[in-house]
């Protein structure tokens, strides 16, 4: 009865209340960790083809990356959403972000989305680039991400 008087509870509840406390912490860390990686994966995406040119009309550089579609979960058709781009140097900076202007709509049978930068820096002999589908604001993925790494092609010459 000493811990009565004392207000303190005995070792074996409080062990009890902090490991139904930590238990409680741990089913909720799972159950977002779970609900987010259903949302970021329903939408499968890959790289059609993807090219670093030189641009003939100025003196810059061109990236350009066709990116396919398909639907994990149909719930999402005509769900308007975007795609963004990073463009990074050999040395890991990033150097430019893009995005498709005003998003587009998901269609059910999947779909192609063109993603494509100027780069005006003529010393760049290869970039890395990652796309992922988000949601319209951009800040949600809602796909997997993909990577590409580019060397800088040669401009053609005509004769």
């Amino acid at each position: 009865m000493d811990y009565l008087q004392n207000n303190r509870l005995p070792t074996a509840p409080r062990f009890l209340i902090i490991l139904t406390l930590a238990f409680s912490i741990f089913i909720m860390l799972t159950s977002v960790t779970e609900s987010f990686s259903k949302k970021s994966g329903s939408i499968d995406i890959s790289v059609v083809n993807s090219s670093f040119i030189p641009l003939t009309n100025t003196n810059a550089n061109q990236v350009k990356a066709n990116v396919e579609y398909t639907l994990q979960d149909e719930k999402m058709q005509n769900q308007l959403i975007n795609a963004v781009m990073e463009v990074y140097a050999p040395n890991g900076t990033l150097i430019r972000t893009t995005s498709i202007g005003s998003g587009f709509a998901l269609q059910s049978d999947g779909g192609e989305q063109v993603l494509r930068t100027t780069l005006h820096d003529k010393s760049l002999q290869s970039v890395s680039i990652k796309i992922v589908l988000t949601d319209l604001s951009k800040k949600t993925p809602l796909s997997n991400q993909i990577t590409d790494d580019l060397k800088l092609e040669q401009a053609s010459t005509t004769d």
